[in-house]
């Protein structure tokens, strides 16, 4: 998340608008670069929309769809396959279960374009990206830098955010990058420590008012979006935590209240949710390919391609 602006996330939300909107149809604009999306632990919708997202542009893909199948599950270094990377592709999207696995691979001789698709319990900046893309498409006065405080958010986060990936980008990005739209924050959790050092200093540095709790009941009526998640990934195995606190059409949701969702879900979130207005976390979903698109554009220096 440090490494990015505001300016530039503004920006490429508004490509990824125009996409969307199809007031730009690059279908040529990524020829000739090849997109390697390498996937050490499982992923549908990360995995699938950036191959979705260079296809559209007209780059061509490789996959490597389960670590299990790569050279890594005999005993080669992370290292030594960044190396090779070199030669097989032009744009590299890297899903590992290691928080240190960006730093091993740009320890290499990698000197192509590398993006996070989610790195252990770190970060998943492209997550947030696509959250925070939904959010201010769907509350537009949120981009608005002048935003009154009686306009702002009050941001509920259900779940672990120092090792949920998702929670922790999303959160990030909103301390560091769009303080402005937030009221306060409140983390409903379990865990009597969710947030780990780096988050709390960054929500104290946005002068950010935070709350850690575990009564949801207490404040969910308040919250003007919830962030919902369970599933979090312990070492190399998926484990579930907060699933306690369920959000379905009986919980006291305050009227216009948004509920994200990075997905994929359990029973934390009820379907009774889906065909409401609460819903955002379909939208989520679906930006995610033109946020990519703009992402991917971005990176291969192609803006002022058609």
């Amino acid at each position: 998340m440090r490494e990015l602006t505001r300016a530039q996330l503004v920006a490429l939300f508004a490509l990824a608008s125009d996409l969307e909107a199809g007031r730009r149809r690059p279908a040529r604009a990524l020829q000739g670069i090849v997109v390697l999306t390498a996937f050490f632990e499982p992923s549908t919708r990360t995995r699938l929309s950036f191959e979705s997202a260079a296809h559209r542009l007209g780059a061509a893909v490789i996959s490597m769809p389960d670590g299990r199948v790569s050279s890594v599950h005999k005993g080669e270094s992370l290292a030594d396959t960044g190396v090779m990377l070199n030669s097989y592709a032009d744009i590299v999207v890297l899903r590992h279960p290691a928080d240190t696995s960006l730093d091993e691979i740009r320890a290499t001789r990698l000197n192509i374009p590398l993006i996070n698709g989610g790195n252990g319990c770190g970060e998943h900046p492209t997550q947030a990206m696509a959250d925070w893309y939904a959010l201010l498409k769907r509350r537009t006065e949120l981009r608005r830098t002048d935003l009154p405080p009686e306009q702002r958010i009050s941001l509920g986060v259900i779940g672990t955010p120092r090792r949920m990936r998702a929670l922790r980008s999303f959160l990030l990005m909103g301390a560091l990058h769009f303080p402005h739209v937030l009221r306060d924050v409140t983390v409903v959790s379990e865990d009597p420590r969710p947030l780990d050092a780096e988050l709390e200093a960054a929500l104290r540095g946005a002068s950010l008012p935070a709350v850690c709790t575990p009564e949801l009941q207490r404040h969910v009526s308040r919250f003007d979006v919830v962030y919902q998640n369970s599933l979090t990934l312990v070492g190399n195995e998926y484990e579930v935590f907060d699933a306690a606190f369920r959000i379905d059409g009986d919980t006291p949701l305050k009227p216009g209240a948004l509920v994200m969702h990075p997905l994929a879900r359990l029973d934390e979130l009820g379907t009774d949710l889906d065909h409401t207005s609460h819903n955002l976390y379909f939208d989520q979903a679906e930006g995610a390919v033109f946020v990519r698109q703009a992402l991917l554009l971005a990176v291969a220096g192609r803006l002022d391609r058609e």
